[in-house]
């Protein structure tokens, strides 16, 4: 079994890991190329300046790990859960994933470019977004719950069959995107009126 503590092991390519579990590790600096992450448990650890790239993190649980200049590019989130990590922290310039049937609770993501990225089918609970490119991004099937939108431009964003968004109209570029009645209505919420059917 590949042991990712191995100080001597800086560059990991095509790998594919399984049911790993890491706690309180130090994977910092360390560089993941083309590998596949299933099934693994990674918790209170570092990954500071560590390189992802072009990887698939299937049915994992993230928790609590630090990625200050972290990168992520082009990888994928599949019916995993990642909780309590500060995205702002990482090389925004390489945070480029994709979220897919995930669960992701005290997140907090701010000043990325996530143009046309996906995050279907997935609940964000107790996130926030602020500052974020999300042009033409997928929310569609998306829950929320207190995960706000502060200052993001989601122009031609899909939230088609989203549902428990919190968006300020005022506070964020919509023109194109796209609503499912009835969740739509949310976004009159700060004018304070009323709605009758």
């Amino acid at each position: 079994m590949q042991n990712l503590n191995d100080p001597d092991m800086e560059d990991w390519e095509d790998e594919f890991f399984e049911n790993i579990i890491l706690t309180h590790s130090d994977l910092s600096g360390k560089t993941f190329q083309d590998c596949q992450f299933k099934s693994c448990r990674i918790s209170d650890s570092l990954l500071r300046g560590s390189s992802f790239r072009n990887c698939l993190f299937e049915e994992c649980e993230l928790t609590l790990l630090k990625v200050d200049n972290a990168g992520f590019s082009n990888c994928q989130f599949t019916e995993s859960m990642l909780q309590g990590i500060n995205f702002s922290e990482c090389n925004t310039p390489l945070f480029y994933p994709d979220f897919e049937k995930c669960e992701i609770r005290h997140c907090f993501f701010s000043n990325m470019d996530l143009k046309k990225k996906v995050f279907r089918d997935s609940k964000f609970q107790d996130c926030e977004f602020f500052r974020i490119d999300f042009r033409e991004a997928d929310f569609s099937r998306t829950a929320f719950s207190e995960t706000p939108f502060s200052e993001c431009d989601l122009r031609k964003a899909n939230f088609t069959e989203a549902r428990g968004y919190t968006i300020q109209p005022e506070q964020n570029k919509l023109r194109g995107a796209v609503f499912s009645y009835p969740d739509v209505t949310a976004l009159l919420a700060p004018l304070g009126i009323v709605i009758k059917d």
